[in-house]
């Protein structure tokens, strides 16, 4: 048999194959070129129901616990300029020179030996989250799943667990969407290593990433990417920047990939990015630490460390400090009024707990959402996102078909006169039909009144309300 006019002769089952794979590969829906992905719905209603989520780094900088989660990078950089709060001299000091000991030898120190993915479920579940999930892979090379294609997985050394696969298991048991995100784009350039370390040796290569060849790695990243499509089918992946350091196609073929076999399993799947990484139709940008100044058309996120102060560190550091609850909250609500979503980081320590305070935040965190969610969850941003009152109080609102959520962030004061002018009867299109102020014992109605000018509504006396982190009114009209 002759294929194709060639003299090549091949049995008639070869044929077959081949042609069955060109039929398959027509058949994909979404094809390796940004004008087939951007076919995808880059934002399905579920994350803009969902609001808020909750993930968490962690990985082996967990054991240094220094500075940041940037810490192989740190430790390699020997520059006598150099300081980021001086972590290649403090290593030095208490580990030895990097001939001695490199960030591998960090590995067998990783043990998460409390690491229980159900306890950390229900901490996500306490805390609001509506999807939830771990940082797959950071800067550092080191996979938190059961990986085919590096031996520094966290099922093989390590915890010698499948973290990944087991959060994946008790966050979707709970009815949470399952999140998680990739940062190995920056791996190849993270480290710049120099002859002589101990993580030099070529048998350290896909942990440091710099000392393999370029093509290979670049194989290598989208492999992870598509293994983890293929073993956990996550409902979200994050990307940190830096994706301009991979070759387009192979990020083109690996959302292909992702989004193909979302649509085999009828799975509503996002991907997210920052800056002009990917075709804004293609994906969710992703804000980091930081709010627009006006509602956006276009549903994005904004992904917030619990972490704080100078270290500004994403993962665990020892005498870490830590948002509180008040802040939180508060730019929780301002983003949702601006048409985003937030996704609240966390920062467990190497033996797989959370810290106390941490936990607290998010207990008070959660005890704001369950009593109030309702001005979060499932709402869309009104016309204007808030405003300031004339006794300098911030207001912001959302919506939920005929029914506004006007959101203080502080106590408007016992029984005064509040008016909200952005709330007129042209910008509610409607008639008022009651206000009320949420969380009390019982519903309070508040004494209102619409007009051309805004509403005037009449704020009761605070009692019986179970947070006091913000203050919702509820305005229903008709």
């Amino acid at each position: 048999m002759k294929l194709f006019g060639s003299d090549i002769r091949l049995p008639f089952y070869s044929l077959l194959i081949v042609l069955l794979c060109h039929r398959v590969q027509a058949q994909q829906t979404f094809q390796p070129d940004w004008q087939s992905l951007e076919n995808h719905n880059e934002v399905p209603d579920w994350m803009r129901d969902a609001k808020f989520g909750i993930y968490c780094h962690w990985g082996v900088y967990a054991v240094p616990a220094y500075n940041n989660e940037h810490y192989i990078q740190h430790m390699h950089n020997d520059s006598p300029d150099y300081s980021k709060l001086g972590t290649y001299k403090r290593h030095l000091a208490l580990y030895g020179p990097l001939e001695k000991f490199d960030y591998h030898d960090f590995i067998p120190m990783f043990k998460g030996e409390h690491f229980n993915a159900n306890e950390w479920a229900d901490l996500f579940v306490k805390g609001g989250a509506r999807f939830a999930g771990p940082v797959a892979e950071h800067h550092d090379g080191f996979a938190m799943w059961d990986s085919d294609l590096t031996p520094f997985n966290a099922k093989d050394m390590g915890p010698k667990r499948d973290v990944v696969g087991e959060l994946e298991k008790a966050i979707r048991q709970r009815g949470m969407k399952f999140f998680t995100s990739l940062h190995h784009e920056l791996n190849y350039t993270n480290v710049k290593m120099k002859p002589g370390w101990a993580g030099s040796d070529l048998k350290y290569a896909k942990l440091y990433g710099s000392t393999m060849k370029k093509q290979e790695w670049d194989q290598m990243w989208m492999d992870k990417c598509k293994e983890l499509i293929d073993k956990y089918h996550p409902d979200v992946i994050y990307h940190d920047a830096w994706l301009e350091q991979v070759p387009e196609k192979n990020l083109q073929t690996y959302l292909a990939h992702y989004f193909n076999e979302a649509e085999k399993r009828k799975q509503d799947v996002i991907v997210t990015y920052k800056g002009e990484d990917i075709p804004a139709g293609v994906g969710m940008e992703d804000h980091e630490n930081s709010n627009p100044k006006n509602i956006i058309a276009k549903p994005w996120l904004c992904d917030y460390s619990i972490g704080t102060g100078l270290s500004y560190s994403w993962g665990y550091t020892e005498g870490m400090e830590i948002r509180q609850p008040k802040e939180i909250i508060h730019t929780l609500i301002e983003v949702v009024s601006k048409n985003g979503q937030m996704l609240l980081n966390l920062s467990p320590k190497a033996d797989g707990t959370f810290p106390d305070d941490q936990k607290e935040v998010v207990y008070k965190v959660g005890r704001w959402m369950w009593s109030f969610g309702e001005a979060i969850y499932d709402t869309r941003p009104f016309s204007v996102f808030g405003e300031t009152t004339a006794a300098n109080q911030k207001v912001y609102y959302t919506q939920k078909g005929k029914t506004i959520y006007a959101i203080f962030l502080d106590w408007p004061g016992d029984n005064v006169a509040v008016k909200l002018k952005n709330l007129s009867s042209q910008s509610v299109n409607g008639k008022l039909k009651s206000v009320h102020l949420l969380g009390l014992k019982n519903l309070v109605k508040c004494e209102s009144t619409l007009s051309a000018s805004g509403l005037t509504l009449t704020v009761p006396a605070k009692t019986r309300i179970p947070s006091d982190l913000a203050y919702v009114f509820k305005i229903e009209t008709e």
